[in-house]
């Protein structure tokens, strides 16, 4: 599996969690995540990447607040040793 088809999956594994789960509230907006997500989809950048897995960063925010917050860890974790 090269590096551009395991970001893929793994951000299609977010956007599922994200899409799946409530909408978020202050700190987590889930529009903006998927949004955030297609771009990255669309066009994968490491300045992207790593702006979307930044601690306290929506993503993350919405992850915690929807109760999948140590799997977004462990999916931004794999992301972030590819694209380090």
């Amino acid at each position: 599996m090269n590096i551009d088809e395991a970001t893929r999956t793994i951000l299609l594994k977010l956007k599922a969690r994200v899409e799946e789960g409530e909408d978020g509230s202050i700190y987590g907006d889930r529009s903006k995540a998927i949004q955030d997500i297609d771009a990255l989809l669309a066009n994968p950048t490491s300045g992207g990447v790593k702006s979307l897995l930044l601690p306290t960063a929506n993503l993350q925010e919405l992850s915690i607040e929807c109760g999948w917050g140590s799997e977004f860890n462990e999916l931004a974790a794999e992301l972030e040793e590819m694209w380090s």
